[in-house]
């Protein structure tokens, strides 16, 4: 426990004071992937020489090689027993590393954690939510006009100690051969599972009913789900190449609670970075979501968070940092999350840094802290 005190307090007189008192110890994690080199890393760069302010070049502390494309990573610290989990998930497996001896500066060579599971099924476009005990693995269909149906697609909800794959979700479920799609899945309160569709709003313990709310957006599709502050989140795209368009569904997981929905034209937002809260929503554009989106101003932050930018993934430090990686090249942007997005951010709270060639992408990002 000793280890998470300092960066928990050092978040904590971040929120009294405005200031930083101490530099807190990360890593960041970067997944880049090279299809035409068929060169595939996890690379981990020493957080405070990415972040603006700093005046250090980018220092790559050391990097992991895999044997195919890298989908996405999720980070799990252990408050307890056990060791700090890296999952990496590519399209055919899903494997955990021990993450509990990274340090500032060596990371050494991948040390499976006794996991590393065939999947069976093509998870090119898969992703994981971690919920209290388990992680939540998702593997959608193809997109497909229609869309395919519940029973194509194939989850599995993993406890963080497992060995092996659990038996996957039942989809011809009573409870769930019923949902429309497509379909977006994460977890909930004590892990049961919640699920978004143009049409549905719910979430099931796989023992009582189903408690769900009605939508009405049927010509759109759910592009990314989660619950964070007691809340569900989830946003839609609007499946128009032509318009920008956001809206996010809020559901406070309440049977008679009426599903809130937030519009913005400004940016086509499509996916949620991971370590929230604070939330902030991305794709075409970036903003801050707190009961209504905050958007950086143009003005002040020029090219670097232009309104048309497109952006592949983010992850929330918790040294109030946003890290945020360009979707065309293999740029990460840092943002000073000390002050208002909207309304305070500059050039001066941002910093754009390369963290690879230019045929690479970053797939995902993950923030580590260290000892």
């Amino acid at each position: 426990m000793k280890r998470y005190i300092i960066p928990i307090l050092s978040l904590f007189l971040t929120a009294c004071t405005g200031s930083r008192e101490e530099p807190t110890r990360a890593l960041l994690a970067a997944s880049l992937n090279n299809p035409s080199g068929s060169t595939y890393q996890v690379r981990f760069f020493q957080s405070t020489t990415l972040q603006p302010g700093s005046t250090d070049t980018p220092r790559l502390v050391g990097s992991w090689s895999l044997d195919a494309p890298i989908v996405t990573l999720l980070y799990r610290r252990s408050l307890g027993a056990g060791n700090d989990q890296l999952w990496v998930l590519t399209p055919d497996r899903l494997r955990r590393y021990n993450a509990s001896n990274l340090t500032i500066d060596d990371v050494g060579t991948p040390q499976l954690d006794g996991f590393d599971e065939a999947l069976g099924v093509d998870c090119s476009r898969g992703y994981l939510r971690q919920g209290q005990s388990h992680i939540l693995l998702v593997c959608p269909p193809s997109p497909a006009t229609p869309p395919r149906p519940i029973e194509e697609y194939r989850a599995w909800i993993i406890p963080f100690t497992a060995t092996a794959l659990p038996t996957p979700i039942n989809f011809l479920d009573a409870n769930l051969v019923r949902l429309s799609t497509p379909a977006r899945f994460t977890l909930g309160p004590s892990d049961q599972l919640l699920y978004l569709t143009p049409t549905q709003f719910g979430q099931y313990d796989f023992v009582n009913p189903f408690i769900e709310r009605p939508l009405s957006l049927s010509t759109s599709s759910p592009s990314d789900l989660i619950f964070v502050n007691g809340q569900a989140l989830g946003l839609f795209d609007d499946n128009d190449a032509f318009t920008t368009d956001t809206t996010l569904a809020a559901w406070n997981l309440s049977a008679t609670a009426e599903v809130g929905l937030s519009r913005d034209s400004s940016i086509a937002a499509r996916s949620f970075a991971r370590g929230a809260p604070p939330v902030f929503v991305l794709g075409t554009g970036l903003a801050r979501f707190e009961g209504g989106f905050q958007l950086p101003r143009e003005s002040e932050t020029g090219l670097l968070l232009s309104r048309t930018r497109r952006y592949s993934t983010a992850a929330v430090g918790i040294d109030q940092f946003l890290y945020l990686a360009d979707q065309d090249s293999p740029t990460l942007l840092v943002i000073d999350l000390t002050v208002n997005i909207a309304s305070a951010l500059t050039t001066a709270g941002v910093r754009s840094s390369s963290l690879g060639s230019f045929q690479e992408r970053i797939s995902s990002l993950a923030f580590i802290p260290v000892e």
